[in-house]
């Protein structure tokens, strides 16, 4: 308890200086967003009256920069909120350690022994494990606000300019219009992508077809074979995404690291479970010693991929060797099959 505690405080004095880095930079941006919008107002008036290219450039990249100051805005608004959350979680796991350790002290004719070496590493995985969900929430703000908010802030300056110009160029407005309208429909395609990467699973969409969606986005990674057996059935919600998620990591690992001629995935609808089997002809590794060394690498995925498996009663067995490929096999029980 006293290194978690220790870690906590570390933690929270490293996400206190980001959440100033952020103020720091929000307020910039804020003065950056005023000039823009005194700019722009002084283009508006000025529109009317001048009509040559040059002036339209300036007026367009006046409206353009404005646009990506409010989303960069946003974007700094939201990081923001999210590690406030994330001290506010802190805070809260600090208090609990601080109540725990009071009431040990309590305890008359015990002593605290000292953690066994394997639980320290897991301790460790575990706190790299909350860093890795910050990187992923991160990485899927990045991807909308790139993607289909910065389509968005294009689609809004093009209906912007319009109505500047529909009455006076009825081409120019047509023109815009054509741009607008794809835009946005970039954007609502980008989104679904990102939407369906969170949400693969849907009342139409069980695990066999997630996967292909998954497999048919990764042809260009490499060859994998997807094989099923027995008759597909739907698991409750929670088994079915711990199989995706786990299915998808190891093929993910397969591909990035192993350097595969051939994964073949397996899924089978047992009576009772359902397992799937990753199996690739890659570099292969050494199982004993990654299991050594975790908690204390950035390499996380038996660990994720195990600790998903635990949290709805199944497992997940890793066989592999130096030059002897990979084969990562998950089994889940399903409550719902009849035996």
């Amino acid at each position: 308890m006293d290194a978690r505690a220790a870690d906590l405080e570390d933690l929270a004095v490293h996400l206190e200086r980001q959440l100033i880095d952020v103020g720091a930079r929000r307020a910039n941006v804020l003065v950056r967003l005023r000039r823009a919008e005194v700019s722009r107002q002084q283009a508006l008036e000025v529109l009317p009256a001048v009509a040559s290219p040059a002036i339209l450039a300036d007026i367009a990249a006046t409206f353009s920069e404005g646009l990506e100051l409010s989303t960069e805005l946003t974007r700094l608004e939201t990081r923001a909120e999210g590690i406030r959350t994330r001290l506010a979680d802190i805070s809260s796991e600090q208090t609990l350690l601080r109540t725990m350790s009071r009431q040990l002290a309590q305890v008359p004719g015990q002593s605290v022994a000292d953690p066994h070496q394997r639980a320290t590493r897991y301790s460790q995985a575990a706190r790299q494990i909350y860093e890795i969900a910050d990187v992923e929430h991160a990485e899927t703000a990045r991807l909308i606000l790139e993607g289909p908010m910065q389509r968005l802030a294009d689609a809004a300056l093009e209906a912007e300019l319009i109505g500047r110009s529909l009455a006076r160029e009825p081409e120019t407005a047509a023109g815009a219009s054509t741009r607008c309208r794809t835009a946005a429909a970039d954007a609502s395609e980008q989104l679904g992508e990102v939407i369906a990467g969170l949400l693969p699973l849907s009342e139409g969409r069980g695990l066999v077809g997630a996967i292909r969606e998954l497999l048919a986005a990764w042809t260009d990674r490499g060859t994998v074979l997807l094989h099923i057996l027995g008759a597909e059935r739907r698991m409750p919600s929670l088994p079915e995404i711990t199989m995706y998620r786990i299915i998808e990591q190891a093929i993910d690992n397969a591909l990035a690291h192993g350097r595969p001629q051939r994964v073949d995935a397996i899924i089978s609808f047992l009576p009772s479970m359902v397992v799937g089997v990753i199996k690739d002809d890659g570099d292969g590794f050494d199982v004993g010693a990654t299991d050594a060394r975790l908690g204390r690498t950035a390499g996380l995925g038996l660990i994720q991929m195990r600790e998903r498996a635990a949290l709805v009663g199944g497992r997940v067995q890793v066989r592999s060797g130096l030059g002897l490929g990979t084969e990562v096999r998950v089994t889940i029980p399903d409550s719902r099959a009849t035996t």
